[in-house]
């Protein structure tokens, strides 16, 4: 048999036992980086039990065709296996993954020809290059300009080209020239399938586990304060009931001692005492914010008479 073939059929079966195996199934693009900022990144994604596999377009997508009736809306990825792909496989949160990446991209040049993905803006600043035709190139891209010491200076902020704009020959050699590199390059995670469910870019950089920690927190306390009983609502249910009865007793014993027995009225004598007596520490620190309270009125006293003359 052909060596290339065997090779092709060795790749494709690694791709789709990847598939198989793994709860997140991504979709990576592989713009231009260093080699050592790979070997960094890919060493990462191993501690975090993720595994980074570049294999051509054409044995990706067979592998997503392959596999679609193992692995619930797989197939949705193939649409992304474009340009520089690469497979990410992940049983860990995709989410993280994702972030990951996009925090470890790193400053880049402009390219003749790119698509700006940003706006470009050039700031304010001082060229250090004295007069000359060098005024004529910043004014072609229009770029404001004026003397300064001798040399030439920027004088505002100005973007050069906005997002989806082409960047054109001129302005890439003029932001080189200038010291700038506008855009970021790295590892961008398109899109994932987890637990059967696509997630594209913009989802993968929106913090939902936070959001649900939040939530979850929220409802948390909501439960405690109607008396919703759980595991996690318990303790404080339970000690808001015993405060209120407290309360409840005292109003009670209050309005009539003998309404209830000897027991629960030094009970809530013995509440009352200890909600109503400061500790020493506590009445230091009230004397002290009392102070700090009058220091303050006084000095916003003096500050109005001055005002007033």
């Amino acid at each position: 048999m052909n060596p290339r073939r065997i090779r092709k059929q060795e790749a494709l079966a690694k791709l789709t036992d990847l598939i198989t195996s793994h709860k997140n199934i991504g979709v990576i693009t592989m713009q231009p980086m260093s080699g050592s900022s790979i070997h960094q990144i890919r060493r990462d994604l191993r501690e975090s039990n993720a595994k980074l596999v570049v294999s051509r377009n054409t044995i990706m997508r067979m592998a997503l065709e392959q596999t679609k009736k193992k692995k619930k809306n797989v197939e949705a990825l193939e649409q992304y296996v474009t340009g520089n792909a690469a497979f990410l496989f992940s049983d860990e949160n995709v989410f993280q993954v994702a972030k990951y990446l996009d925090s470890n991209k790193v400053p880049a040049p402009a390219r003749p020809g790119q698509i700006a993905p940003i706006d470009v803006l050039v700031p304010k600043m001082n060229t250090g290059v004295p007069p000359g035709t060098f005024i004529g190139e910043l004014n072609a891209v229009g770029l404001p300009t004026r003397i300064e010491r001798g040399t030439i200076a920027i004088p505002d902020d100005t973007v050069v080209v906005k997002a989806g704009e082409k960047v054109s020959k001129t302005l890439a050699n003029i932001l080189s020239r200038l010291g700038i590199t506008p855009f970021k390059v790295g590892l961008q995670l398109d899109a994932a399938v987890s637990d059967g469910i696509l997630i594209e870019k913009d989802g993968l950089l929106t913090d939902y586990p936070g959001m649900l920690a939040t939530a979850h927190h929220q409802a948390v306390n909501l439960a405690a304060r109607i008396g919703y009983v759980t595991e996690e609502t318990a303790n404080a249910v339970i000690g808001s009931a015993q405060s209120e009865a407290l309360a409840l007793l005292r109003v009670i014993v209050s309005a009539d001692p003998n309404a209830v027995p000897e027991e629960l009225r030094t009970l809530a004598q013995s509440a009352a005492q200890v909600q109503t007596t400061p500790s020493e520490t506590d009445s230091a620190d009230t004397a002290e914010d009392e102070e700090e309270e009058e220091e303050e009125v006084d000095e916003a006293d003096l500050g109005l008479g001055s005002l007033f003359g």
